[in-house]
């Protein structure tokens, strides 16, 4: 994250988050902290505007998929690690029943896990994307122990887009002690309205024309041109996103991460 004195940018994965980090650095006085860190002590920084950004689900996961394609990412590395990187994360954070529980699956799941592997090998080979979102958002997916997924009751109302987002834009303890648990759609939009802490979400699709809007509201000065130059960073290679999809994977997108569709207006298109 990117924390000055005039606002905070918490980093969401794929959503240009490192261009924004890498603007606000050149233009505000500030430090950054980890990277896609969420804001434990966000009480601390309520004098100032709290900022996040979004994207597309259709194109977000395209984005995810593509950029693990190239070798990039921790959700990448977490997947073709799998399931040594979920027994590791379980030790991590002290969870017993996880650690037992992941290998029981180990054990009763050899052969039959996913080649995670092959479907990371071709970022335009459409198939393979379909087959992996297939997997990430349905019954396989819910056992993805990366970030607290597959501990969540939440995953079962929510993707793993939506999760990432709600778990870095809302209160820290009560996401962990509420949003985590949420069972229905409507609990969790009703959480999210009085619990988040973000003033501001950029949208990816106009991130310079927003992001030249919210530094002229904190007195700063900047050019479009300038944005422009900065250019992208870590950025997948891949084909117009609405080309990886069919009907069932649309569906399932739409599904899985209604809430920020229908918060930001996303359409397929």
């Amino acid at each position: 994250m990117f924390v000055g004195k005039k606002l905070v940018y918490l980093q969401m994965q794929k959503t240009g988050s490192t261009h924004v980090t890498k603007v606000l650095k050149q233009n505000i006085k500030g430090k950054t902290r980890e990277r896609h860190e969420q804001l434990e002590d966000y009480a601390a920084f309520a004098d100032r505007p709290i900022i996040s950004s979004v994207r597309n689900p259709w194109d977000w996961y395209v984005s995810l998929w593509a950029f693990g394609c190239s070798g990039g990412g921790g959700f990448h590395k977490y997947l073709i690690h799998n399931p040594w990187s979920e027994i590791r994360h379980a030790i991590r954070y002290r969870k017993a029943g996880a650690v037992v529980g992941s290998l029981v699956r180990l054990v009763t799941r050899i052969g039959r896990r996913p080649d995670w592997k092959a479907l990371y090998s071709d970022a335009r080979n459409e198939a393979n994307f379909r087959i992996w979102l297939k997997l990430v958002l349905g019954a396989e997916g819910l056992h993805i122990a990366k970030e607290g997924y597959a501990a969540s009751p939440v995953r079962n109302v929510i993707g793993f887009m939506t999760f990432r987002f709600l778990a870095l834009t809302t209160a820290y303890d009560k996401w962990n002690g509420l949003g985590r648990k949420a069972g229905t759609y409507e609990e969790l939009a009703a959480f999210a309205d009085a619990h988040t802490v973000t003033s501001r979400i950029l949208r990816m699709e106009s991130l310079n024309e927003e992001l030249l809007d919210l530094l002229t509201s904190v007195g700063k000065t900047i050019s479009m041109e300038d944005l422009e130059a900065i250019g992208k960073t870590n950025a997948s290679s891949h084909r117009k996103y609405d080309t990886y999809y069919d009907d069932e994977t649309y569906r399932l997108v739409a599904e899985r991460d209604r809430f920020i569709i229908e918060r930001y207006g996303y359409t397929m298109f």
